[in-house]
């Protein structure tokens, strides 16, 4: 196996997948999905949780790895549209990176919650007319420090559930919604925090444990 450890690292190129993947099997089953933090790697086990940072600009994203590849030479990682737009290499469409092992336990299913989800009532939550920043119930709320992007939506019906989801798997005060307004569109930004920047990485791969995904905010 090319790591051997916990926080082994592999330095290479790193490209992203074309659109038309969307939708299609991945070699771990799962579909692949371009606004998730998934990648492709040769040799690491599935759900393997791993640090990806740009060395071109030193910024960085979490993602599970999930299918197999890339075999081009040269090339370590391909990751899905969201990480590399997140790494802001969309464009040129490759750059170096560096990969860092941060977690190789698979992620653990809420065997509780997939059990009960057909019968539970679900809350709806409403969504704010202005923008600005609330908690999971939707009270102005003022954030400070650094929290975990899980998420954007538009749509009311898929922020509710994305919710009551995390509330099954997290403390619902760790909850809070960022509302900004893009094009006379009101976009509902999920975050998770507040944390402390030097244990950020720990709590996403935590938080991917339990199935959530996300990468590290400041405000």
């Amino acid at each position: 196996m090319l790591f051997a450890q916990t926080n082994s690292s592999e330095e290479g190129l790193a490209s992203y997948y074309a659109d038309k993947f969307h939708g299609r099997r991945t070699a771990s089953g799962d579909r692949y999905h371009k606004n998730k933090l998934t990648a492709a790697h040769r040799t690491l086990p599935f759900n393997t949780i791993v640090k990806v940072t740009n060395l071109s600009n030193d910024s960085s994203v979490i993602v599970t790895i999930n299918d197999r590849g890339p075999y081009a030479k040269g090339k370590v990682i391909d990751l899905s549209y969201y990480a590399a737009k997140e790494l802001n290499f969309v464009r040129k469409g490759i750059t170096k990176v560096k990969i860092e092992i941060l977690a190789n336990s698979p992620i653990t299913q809420d065997t509780n919650f997939l059990a009960n989800s057909g019968t539970e009532e679900k809350t709806d939550y409403p969504l704010p007319s202005s923008p600005g920043t609330y908690d999971f119930n939707f009270n102005e709320a003022e954030l400070s420090g650094y929290y975990i992007q899980t998420g954007a939506y538009k749509d009311s019906e898929a922020l509710s559930e994305e919710i009551n989801r995390l509330q099954k798997k997290i403390d619902s005060n760790n909850i809070y919604i960022e509302v900004i307004k893009v094009k006379n569109t009101i976009i509902n930004r999920l975050l998770i925090g507040p944390y402390e920047k030097k244990n950020g990485d720990t709590e996403i791969a935590v938080l991917q444990k339990k199935g959530i995904s996300g990468f590290l905010k400041s405000y």
